[in-house]
């Protein structure tokens, strides 16, 4: 009998294992093989180093945006603070760095990343580089950014919105895809994580 109720325990709490056709339909796709990213070298908010080394050690969700961005961003990483409350309440050791890189570097200085990214999470990180280094970065991981110029002579830039999911080895795993619903997307990573290693 205890054993009919450990086994029904644990098909109650163990998340469903999906297949990656079955997870893209939902929202996250996953590559069968993680992609390796190339060396990259970019400074957080507090003016320190963030390279392939930072991305080691834990799950990372990455999202390129910008601080003045009206819509996108700041839903975008709205979802992603609810996606972690709700991955915290499974497993609160679980870690998962949620890094912001700015697609507008010319005017998002790390002193504005800092305060953008902490209005979301105390533990977020703005990430900020030359363009030339962040749009190398960005094409790694497939995220396409431009600029368009607006009437008063400032500029809008356009981005992707995907966030992308890089695992504790530092490679590209994979990436949840448009619109970003915490609950799925918290659904779809616990299958993930069901079948990581």
């Amino acid at each position: 009998m205890a054993l009919l109720v450990g086994l029904l325990v644990n098909r109650v709490l163990t998340p469903p294992l999906l297949s990656n056709a079955q997870l893209a339909e939902q929202g996250l796709f996953v590559y069968d093989v993680p992609r390796k990213i190339q060396d990259f070298n970019l400074l957080d908010h507090e003016g320190k180093p963030f390279a392939n080394s930072q991305l080691v050690g834990q799950w990372s969700m990455v999202f390129f945006g910008y601080t003045t961005c009206p819509d996108v961003c700041p839903l975008t990483l709205a979802a992603i603070r609810q996606f972690k409350q709700l991955m915290q309440e499974k497993d609160s050791a679980l870690p998962i760095q949620v890094t912001f890189i700015t697609v507008d570097p010319q005017r998002d200085t790390p002193e504005k990343l800092a305060a953008y990214v902490h209005y979301f999470g105390d533990d977020y990180l703005g990430v900020t580089g030359a363009y030339i280094d962040i749009f190398t970065f960005a094409r790694q991981l497939n995220v396409a950014f431009g600029y368009q110029p607006v009437e008063n002579g400032d500029y809008l830039v356009s981005h992707s919105g995907e966030i992308m999911l890089i695992n504790p080895n530092g490679d590209f795993h994979g990436f949840f895809k448009l619109p970003h619903s915490p609950e799925r997307m918290a659904a779809n990573f616990s299958a993930v994580l069901g079948t990581w290693q």
